[in-house]
């Protein structure tokens, strides 16, 4: 399989890229083994020794031989506790294949790497990586954005994506997208995606299909929006997880625009990737972040706490659908107030009275000025 990166891990150790793909690529697999055991009806957990199986055996004969009201309950309560412990269980097998490939293969710090992602809040982890950054020390944070118990039930490749994010001391903060299906990754220099042949570079134009203007991306909690959006877009996708939704129908899709609830930084591994495969991202700040490295710089700062992250970015092809979209949402959330200066005419004679159009003129071009 093509691994167009420098280093092998073994005589030439790998840099910042190489050690996101290699993770990239270990949690793509274990979670396609995950979906096959989910779909075989297998257990997620290791299988038991004998001698533990038999201990488990009898726990459950004693459980089950004491009297009726001191039995456990049955039913949906003990599924439901099921699935959470499969999710958690799905999560550390995640991280623990990330962990595995890693610990085998050399990286250019000369360091072992720190990977997060099974233990721990957010936060915890966020601090974590923040220690690690202090200390000089390799780290690699897995995080799980969407819903991975709905991933596990309902195989949904849209339910859930992984968010990779790498720091090798010296280099640029890389970051990888994974969902059930591909992995995607980017830093300054360049992006690739992986396919059944290996890590394609994504060079060259275009990028992407040619857009198809009716569709716009959003969270499932601007589903009320809806009435509204469908003024303007035809088709208003909303998702759990907008990550998988970006990288399936944006970044390998013809969807020209999409809004991105950020929630935790650790879980936006996609603004920076977005921007790698040719994106332009609107922060919520209003700054408009078209270059791979300011996406890496602005990610990092937030990772180390020097700037607050945001709680929505918007992610589009090209200004233009910047412009439409982030009218269109004002417009919706306050149809009584005007835009966002960032979001004003294009030109002197874009005018926003428009309900319909915003600003953009539906019966070809914009005639001469006088």
């Amino acid at each position: 399989m093509d691994f167009p990166f420098d280093g092998d891990g073994q005589q030439e150790p790998l840099g910042a890229g190489g050690i996101t793909a290699r993770a990239s690529q270990a949690a793509l697999l274990e979670l396609n083994a995950l979906e096959r055991e989910v779909a075989s009806g297998q257990d997620l957990t290791q299988v038991l020794p004998d001698h533990e199986n038999l201990s488990k055996v009898l726990d459950l004969r004693s459980l089950w031989g004491g009297p009726t009201l001191k039995r456990p309950p049955a039913g949906v309560s003990q599924q439901a506790k099921y699935w959470d412990t499969q999710t958690d269980l799905a999560r550390r097998r995640i991280a623990q294949a990330i962990e595995d490939q890693l610990r085998h293969v050399a990286n250019v710090s000369g360091q072992p790497v720190t990977v997060l992602g099974a233990d721990g809040t957010l936060d915890e982890r966020a601090a974590a990586f923040r220690s690690c950054i202090r200390r000089g020390l390799p780290v690699v944070s897995m995080s799980a954005s969407g819903c991975l118990r709905g991933w596990l039930a309902t195989r949904d490749p849209h339910a859930t994506s992984l968010s990779i994010l790498t720091y090798i001391p010296q280099h640029p903060l890389y970051a990888a997208m994974v969902t059930a299906t591909t992995a995607l990754l980017s830093d300054c220099s360049g992006s690739w995606r992986l396919t059944a042949d290996g890590w394609q570079a994504m060079t060259g134009e275009p990028l992407v299909a040619e857009p198809a203007p009716g569709y716009i991306v959003l969270p499932r909690d601007l589903e009320h929006l809806a009435p509204g959006l469908r003024k303007h877009y035809e088709e208003p996708i909303f998702h759990n997880d907008t990550s998988s939704a970006i990288a399936q129908a944006v970044l390998g899709g013809a969807v020209p625009v999409a809004v991105h609830f950020t929630g935790h930084v650790l879980d936006s591994a996609i603004f920076p990737v977005a921007v790698g495969h040719g994106m332009i991202v609107r922060a919520a700040n209003g700054e408009l972040i078209e270059k791979p490295w300011d996406a890496s710089r602005r990610l990092y700062k937030a990772i180390t706490g020097e700037i607050a992250f945001g709680d929505e970015h918007v992610i589009a092809r090209d200004m233009w659908a910047i412009h439409r979209a982030t009218r269109v949402l004002t417009h919706a959330r306050h149809p009584e107030e005007r835009p966002h200066p960032i979001d004003g005419p294009l030109d002197p004679l874009d005018v926003f009275d428009s309900e319909d159009t915003f600003g953009f003129s539906p019966g070809g071009p914009v005639p001469d000025e006088d």
